[in-house]
């Protein structure tokens, strides 16, 4: 009797679990954040934000998917190695102002809220990238960059990345990434006045061999920063990153 009452249950039973499947799956999927999700959709941009958008022909989808992760204010892009402080306000000296965005991340944020977006953003074309690392030093906030290119060296262009430290101006510095780039596929995730940083992609690259290579482009990673090729060969295997920085 109950082996026959098991069999005849069994159809509920399936039943009961699928629907329980079923029904996980929607509150999941409603917990997900997606493009087309009403907190994006439904995002209502300010006056100043939609200004910034009919200006630089900007998708207004750019700014509602920022705002997912961030609610700091969205300027026009303005950027300068140079900054005076005068009665605690903060000015840029010389500053390049370009068709994109910029705004503010704390330090422990920042990399993530790039991570996020960096493939929608592609898709769409733009790039989003670490504008300034502050490294939370008083606290100071990150500074994140958004322009309308999906072209790493067009951005180091535009924002004229160099090692003039070293004798390396804006060309000489695009052709050497170029020259990286062939060998261990390169992804711009931050890129300034004096540093870039990139995602590397080869899955079979000689750690050791790009730091020897790194090292006679930008010393100061190692010099500065690592300590030895050996470590610095160790810090990139160990994050997938390609940073150079001239002091």
């Amino acid at each position: 009797m109950g082996l026959f009452s098991y069999h005849n249950d069994q159809p509920f039973i399936k039943m009961k679990l699928y629907l329980s499947i079923f029904v996980f799956t929607i509150i999941l999927l409603q917990g997900c954040t997606t493009p087309n999700s009403p907190k994006v959709s439904g995002y209502q941009l300010t006056e100043s934000e939609k200004a910034i958008c009919d200006s630089f022909g900007f998708d207004q989808g750019i700014f509602r998917l920022i705002r997912i992760y961030n609610d700091h204010k969205i300027e026009p892009f303005h950027y300068s190695l140079g900054k005076t402080y005068v009665n605690g306000v903060q000015t840029e000296s010389d500053p390049i102002h370009l068709r994109g965005l910029v705004f503010t991340e704390k330090n422990a944020k920042s990399y993530d809220l790039i991570f996020n977006l960096k493939d929608n953003f592609r898709a769409n074309g733009y790039s989003i990238f670490l504008l300034e690392n502050n490294f939370n030093i008083d606290n100071e906030p990150d500074h994140i960059g958004v322009l309308k290119t999906t072209d790493k060296y067009a951005v180091l262009k535009q924002i004229v990345t160099n090692g003039i430290n070293y004798d390396i101006d804006n060309d000489s510095l695009i052709s050497i990434i170029k020259s990286f780039d062939k060998k261990y596929a390169l992804e711009l995730i931050g890129a300034s006045g004096d540093w870039c940083e990139f995602i590397i992609h080869n899955e079979n690259t000689d750690w050791m061999q790009l730091a020897k290579e790194a090292y006679k482009v930008c010393p100061d990673i190692v010099d500065q920063g690592a300590g030895t090729i050996k470590e610095l060969a160790e810090e990139m295997k160990r994050t997938g990153r390609l940073y150079f920085w001239w002091d």
